[in-house]
């Protein structure tokens, strides 16, 4: 499956990334979420007020237990990996984009196999759901690169 780790919740203090802009200013925040289904990873993201936005989480089975990964078929992305769709806050259902992806994700790709196996180098696709603002794109960026920190980025360096 890749480099994929998943942090386990008696890991405190909880990652976190505050997402600023270009001034310096806040624009809001990604958590981390720790609850009792601990082997699925899930960030909530918060606008500079604090309102929570969205909900960051993969697919799921057994009772929401475990994550469904997701097998490529010949299309775009890796033969297997965790997208992590862009949800409502509060229901918790995958929101729609208004591009060609069926729901908004952060999802990992197939980026060669020079760049698979002779480097640690990965490419991320983001689809953002329809009517966002730049702000709220912006955040959602932000919240890719927590992401992308979290679950890829813990190999130990011997170096």
């Amino acid at each position: 499956f890749g480099d994929i780790t998943f942090p386990v919740c008696n890991c405190f203090p909880l990652p976190y990334l505050e997402t600023k802009d270009a001034k310096g200013v806040n624009v809001g925040k990604t958590v981390y979420i720790c609850d009792m289904c601990c082997f699925v990873p899930k960030f909530d993201v918060f606008d500079a007020s604090g309102k929570k936005k969205f909900r960051l989480r993969p697919d799921t089975c057994v009772c929401g237990m475990c994550v469904r990964f997701r097998c490529s078929r010949g299309g775009k992305g890796k033969c297997c990996r965790v997208p992590f769709l862009v949800r409502d806050p509060h229901t918790h259902q995958p929101l729609i984009t208004a591009g060609n992806e069926k729901h908004a994700v952060i999802d990992t790709l197939w980026s060669g196999w020079k760049n698979e196996f002779c480097s640690q180098k990965n490419a991320y696709h983001l689809a953002f759901p329809s009517g966002l603002s730049a702000e709220e794109k912006l955040l959602l960026t932000g919240s890719g690169l927590l992401i992308d920190l979290t679950m890829f980025e813990q190999q130990q360096d011997d170096n």
